[in-house]
């Protein structure tokens, strides 16, 4: 795919010149946030913060940078995800390393760890032992950790390459002597649950269904990790089997957080209040969608 500025190469592109460009380009090929996907893109090429971009809006290009700005903004034309171009993305305040073995943590999913974090202030005391279920990149798991000191984790992926990223993150965080990393397949009989049994199970599981998994974006569905998005099934095998193991694994007064789909908000309770758990509550996120539910262990 061309990028039509390499056609006047000679022309002097200075940060702003080739924002303004590159947005409109971008624009024009149907992508939203253009502007901002720009900016951060020239970021990682100069090492800068956004703000530094317009106190320095007059600095001329290089050819050396303009070469890697062109590579990185043809990648972007081709709807490859901006947090794998620039490997990395912001989560709970916290930056974490991604790439295409791992989901793109979601600004959504911080409502997940923010309930659990209120939870856990408000009713337990000690330590305060978690199972995180489909860690990905270790984004929940850590912010946990991050933000709840007394906390200890055990973090299980079926994927050995997504385990590797969250190692990474684990590590980068200073967080590797409370989250403890695992490779597991909670569908066919994971038993290795060292620091069980466990005061909350939290997981942001493969919700998407094999029918809906095709009318995904395309940035989603030909990038990430299918794996981590789609059940192959209806979406719902996951809850099912977290549902059924949770009584196992919790502590009584135990609490599950699952974020779930737009419109799992009656099948994810429903499967909860049916395995016998109690005070099932559905927690919308800030766009009002309902987007977490909250089940307890009598």
């Amino acid at each position: 795919m061309k990028v039509e500025f390499s056609k006047t190469e000679r022309k002097v592109w200075t940060i702003l010149s080739l924002i303004d460009w590159s947005s409109n380009h971008l624009t024009e090929k149907g992508f939203d946030e253009a502007r901002l996907h720009v900016e951060l893109l020239l970021c990682h090429i100069l090492s800068c913060k956004r703000i530094d971009l317009y106190l320095r809006f007059d600095q001329i290009l290089n050819n050396s940078e303009l070469e890697k700005f062109k590579l990185l903004l043809k990648r972007r034309l081709k709807h490859e995800p901006l947090q794998y171009i620039i490997g990395e993305t912001e989560f709970m305040g916290l930056s974490f390393q991604v790439d295409p073995r791992v989901f793109i943590p979601r600004p959504e999913t911080e409502i997940l760890v923010e309930q659990i974090i209120k939870w856990s202030e408000t009713i337990l005391s000690g330590k305060i032992h978690v199972l995180d279920i489909g860690t990905g990149s270790g984004n929940i798991a850590i912010s946990l950790a991050v933000h709840l000191d007394h906390s200890i984790i055990d973090a299980i992926d079926i994927s050995s390459a997504a385990l590797e990223v969250a190692k990474v993150n684990v590590q980068n965080h200073h967080v590797d002597d409370r989250v403890f990393l695992a490779a597991g397949d909670i569908l066919h009989g994971f038993k290795e649950y060292p620091h069980f049994p466990y005061d909350v199970i939290v997981s942001n599981p493969p919700y998407i269904s094999k029918k809906e998994f095709q009318d995904l974006q395309q940035e989603v569905r030909d990038y990430e990790p299918a794996i981590a998005n789609t059940d192959d099934a209806d979406g719902l095998t996951f809850y099912k089997i977290i549902a059924t193991n949770g009584k196992k694994l919790l502590r009584p007064g135990g609490a599950i957080f699952v974020e779930m789909a737009y419109n799992q908000n009656n099948t994810v309770p429903n499967i909860f209040e049916a395995n016998g758990y109690s005070n099932v509550e559905v927690i919308p996120d800030y766009s009002g969608i309902k987007r977490v539910v909250k089940a307890l262990v009598c």
